[in-house]
């Protein structure tokens, strides 16, 4: 019994001072779980979705249809986007809805089917002829203005931008990868639209063009004179007047036979010269 006691306080002893050298072990601190708030960040650029644009004509699909990105940069708003063919005298109808304008740094998809241009040729040659396009645009002002000769084969995205009522592109040319700016050609044929315009004036009379001293002749303009109703004056009424003239005797016979026609004569006591 002793000796189990004995081994027993042996065995304890043991551990306590085993005990005296356990170095504790470090504190492993938990740092405190927060939350982070993110917020959303709204972007301002043009959506990129093809899915989420909105359309500048009817979607379609095929070869010869054109597909492209415009974005709006002309600071205005657009009530009207249509495209005219070198071949049509007129515009057609509007390609977007005018409740729904095309605002300003809004970006379109634009959807545009040419038309069938396999009868045109160049006078009695096959070849085909190249079509040229005319884009026409009307702002909420009721302003409006000419993309001409628009590139429908050589982009894929452009920007319409306006500069003193003038619209011009911006876009990068799928044939040569440069940067392009039809700015300069649109000025020079807005120029060439009023010189047209100002040489049209004076076709009226082109020989006022020659001859810088014609005088024109004002054709006389003819006045009807106005009707005048003839005013009557009533003459003034003249009481008639009565003239009486004093009868005298008959002649006799005796004076009515004398030559002198009565009178006294001879020596009849007349007087004689």
């Amino acid at each position: 019994m002793r000796k189990v006691f004995a081994t027993i306080t042996f065995a304890c002893a043991l551990a306590l001072v085993s005990c005296g050298n356990v170095t504790p072990a470090a504190e492993v601190s938990t740092p405190a779980t927060t939350e982070a708030t993110t917020t959303a960040q709204v972007s301002t650029e043009p959506t990129t979705s093809t899915d989420m644009m909105k359309l500048i004509g009817d979607r379609a699909a095929g070869d010869s249809v054109y597909v492209l990105t415009l974005d709006n940069k002309t600071g205005k708003d657009i009530k009207s986007f249509t495209v005219k063919a070198d071949t049509e005298e007129e515009y057609p109808s509007n390609m977007i809805d005018e409740k729904d304008p095309y605002v300003k740094d809004e970006r379109r998809l634009l959807y545009y089917v040419p038309n069938k241009v396999s009868d045109v040729t160049y006078g009695d040659s096959d070849e085909i002829a190249t079509v040229g396009y005319t884009v026409k645009i009307e702002f909420t002002d009721n302003k409006s203005a000419e993309l001409h000769s628009f590139p429908f084969g050589d982009l894929d995205e452009g920007e319409i931008k306006l500069e003193k009522d003038i619209a011009y592109l911006e876009y990068t040319s799928k044939e040569t990868g440069d940067k392009v700016s039809t700015k300069e050609a649109e000025k020079a044929a807005a120029e060439l639209a009023a010189e047209s315009a100002t040489e049209a004036v004076s076709e009226v009379n082109p020989d006022a063009n020659n001859n810088i001293d014609a005088q024109y002749y004002e054709e006389p303009v003819y006045t009807q004179p106005a009707y005048e109703e003839p005013v009557y004056t009533q003459a003034p009424y003249v009481e008639p007047t009565t003239v009486y003239v004093a009868l005298t005797d008959a002649p006799t016979q005796a004076q009515a036979e004398d030559p002198n026609g009565g009178c006294l004569s001879g020596s009849g006591g007349g007087l004689t010269w």
